[in-house]
């Protein structure tokens, strides 16, 4: 009789699963989870945070929110509660979550209400979930609460739902591994109910809610959709840990790929396709196409794909970015080599073409990777397009002015072309010359535009030239010849041609100029390293490379086995002295970079995390530890660019690795 029994890898990825559980220091999250305000979701926690005390817990009540709500307030009596932070901003004071006295007086147990809470402009973080994880890395226990509407990936389901758009939300990944959830289940009726009586809101403010959210067939959507995630939460748990303890029998295959654009209508479309990959508990990818119209786009449309970048992230997903003029060729490029079983795909209602995928797309997805399940989202929003008709209408003006000074340098050139055939008719030469001439301004005007629209126009002007200046009768568009027809639609044809191909042969230079940059400063940066032979010599050769990828000035801290900063290196780039930048070395930018070096993740200006700071902090890491702090002045406080980032990243990954194999 065979047996059954584990095999190697089985058994090692148990016995390291064991082990982790063991070493952890971390803190463990429950969360009280309801579908709507006044489930009673605080008066819940409070009631365990009492039962928790009573079994000798070291309890506190880090934040709760004021309800004036008597019977949830009377549970507060009997619990430590540390004062709240008061920060002032434009004039106004905000009551806020102490995250520093908390963290000070470190309890085994903290209560700290309202999750998807925005911190005040100001605050150490910017968000009260990125407080709580603070806390559980100090391995405190937290009890929190969050209503359905404030999950990431069911915004857009909910804001259908309820009419109302919700602009607190934290990321799944927070929910879905939160060691506990609880549900606070209530009937809609009985919550209807509390509000009539006045127990949730004010009399005035009941009966607005009365009239729009707190419906019955709106409670009831937000209470099934409550009460399915947190089943989908638990299977995705279950099934999580069949694969670590090594039951691989269930395995579904699935890969999402969503297509990520600097439209509006993106988010939604990367909410879609996050609940999709969450339902099929699948692999989930996001997949940018680097266009020379996207590198050319003006800030805020970079800005905006920027957002939608993060935004997929933090629903899960890993972003990918390629280059490329071919839209369709390199999602089905990538579909087929990634094995994606679904692509996500994004469709405005409105008239602006651009953010409607095009047909080519979906046939070229349809021919190159026919095994490939296409789904196409559509953008109900039909006020997407008029909210920001203003400022599209200023990236418009300032591409129009851009657009008319390419056309008035295409005309000259096509001008001197006239010209210089007049020229060699004037010395006899054939007619095929004269053509040939106007081929020649044809290739030159696709130099000076990519815009398809002017290699028309060259092709068409460069024909009506040719015919009235150089065929019989002169200064006339007619033509005595019977194959003068012919020759002027096989000299547009040709232009034309050449014209588009000239610029494809531009556009796809720019792509391998990149892809080699990026080659040649990865491969440089690791022939480098190898021949450094002191931790200086690689924080002198990190300090090179990301200076020359950014151009920005950089302050490095090494770390010490204890996990405190050591003396930093300063390193000003090109026309800066270092006495310039001894703004960076005070000690609140330290107190940042001690931060970094601590939690092992950024902070700083254009981050989440301490975002007044700066400088922007990344840390240098390996797979153990922190080895290093890399400060980054960024002067405009503008965000890295994607296609930067990623190599800084990768740079800063391979020095931390090359501190770990060779410095022990």
């Amino acid at each position: 009789m065979e047996e059954n029994r584990p095999n190697s890898e089985q058994l090692l990825r148990r016995l390291r699963f064991e082990e982790q559980q063991k070493q952890t220091t971390r803190g463990k999250l429950k969360i009280f989870l309801g579908y709507a305000a006044g489930s009673g979701k605080t008066y819940t926690m409070l009631e365990a945070a009492h039962e928790a005390k009573k079994q000798g817990v070291d309890v506190v009540a880090g934040y709760i929110e004021p309800h004036d709500r008597p019977d949830t307030l009377k549970l507060t009596e009997g619990l430590e509660i540390i004062p709240p932070l008061w920060v002032t901003y434009k004039g106004v004071r905000f009551r806020e979550f102490d995250l520093e006295q908390a963290l000070k007086r470190k309890p085994k147990l903290i209560l700290v209400d309202e999750l998807a809470h925005t911190n005040v402009v100001g605050s150490r973080n910017e968000k009260r979930y990125q407080d709580v994880k603070e806390l559980l890395r100090a391995g405190i226990d937290v009890y929190t609460t969050i209503n359905i509407q404030h999950l990431e990936s069911l915004n857009d389901l909910v804001g259908m739902i309820t009419g109302v758009k919700v602009k607190e939300r934290i990321p799944d990944r927070i929910f879905d591994h939160a060691d506990q959830v609880e549900v606070i289940d209530i009937e809609p009726e009985d919550l209807i109910k509390r509000m009539r009586e006045g127990k949730i809101y004010k009399t005035q403010q009941a009966e607005r809610a009365l009239n729009h959210f707190f419906r019955r067939e709106k409670l009831a959507a937000l209470r099934e959709i409550t009460l399915r995630r947190t089943a989908d939460r638990v299977n995705r748990i279950a099934e999580e840990e069949r694969n670590i303890l090594g039951n691989m029998e269930y395995h579904t295959g699935e890969h999402v790929l969503v297509c990520i654009s600097a439209a509006k209508s993106s988010s939604k479309v990367i909410r879609s396709a996050a609940r999709l990959a969450y339902a099929f508990h699948a692999q989930f990818t996001g997949i940018y196409v680097e266009t020379p119209a996207m590198q050319e786009a003006g800030e805020k449309t970079k800005q905006e794909l920027q957002k939608n970048m993060e935004l997929a992230r933090s629903l899960g997903a890993k972003i990918v970015t390629v280059f490329g003029s071919d839209i369709g060729a390199q999602i089905a490029e990538y579909a087929v080599v990634g094995n994606v079983s679904k692509v996500v795909l994004g469709r405005t209602n409105h008239s602006r073409f651009i953010q409607k995928p095009r047909p080519e797309v979906l046939e070229k997805l349809n021919y190159r990777a026919p095994n490939v399940d296409v789904y196409v989202i559509p953008d109900i929003k039909q006020e997407t397009a008029s909210k920001n008709q203003h400022i599209r209408g200023k990236h418009l003006e300032k591409r129009g002015k851009q657009r008319f000074g390419e056309l008035v340098a295409i005309t000259v050139v096509l001008i001197l072309t006239t010209a210089v055939a007049f020229c060699l008719q004037w010395c006899n030469l054939p007619e095929s010359n004269i053509i040939m001439v106007y081929i020649l301004g044809v290739l030159l005007s696709s130099y000076i535009s990519d815009n398809k629209l002017f290699a028309v126009y060259s092709s068409l002007f460069s024909v009506l030239a040719f015919n009235f200046f150089f065929t019989e009768p002169y200064l006339s568009f007619k033509a005595y010849d019977k194959g003068y027809p012919t020759t002027f639609l096989m000299l547009f044809l040709v232009g034309l041609f050449a014209a588009v191909q000239t610029r494809k042969l531009k556009i796809q230079n720019k792509e391998s100029v990149k892809k080699a940059y990026r080659t040649e400063i990865l491969l440089e940066n690791s022939q480098k390293l190898r021949r450094c032979k002191s931790e200086q010599e690689v924080w002198n050769q990190v300090a090179g490379q990301v200076g020359k990828l950014l151009n920005l000035s950089l302050i490095i801290y090494p770390v010490k086995k204890s996990g405190l900063l050591d003396k930093p290196f300063v390193f000003p780039k090109k026309g800066t002295e270092k006495g310039e930048l001894l703004f960076l070395l005070d000690a609140q930018e330290q107190a940042v970079a001690q931060w970094v070096a601590a939690n092992n993740h950024r902070a700083g200006t254009c981050t989440h995390t301490l975002p007044t700071a700066k400088a922007m902090y990344l840390p240098i890491r390996n797979e153990k530890e922190v080895k290093g702090v890399l400060g980054i002045y960024l002067e405009e406080r503008r965000k890295i660019q994607e296609f930067e980032y990623g190599l800084l990243i990768a740079m800063l990954n391979e020095t931390g690795v090359k501190l770990q194999d060779t410095f022990r």
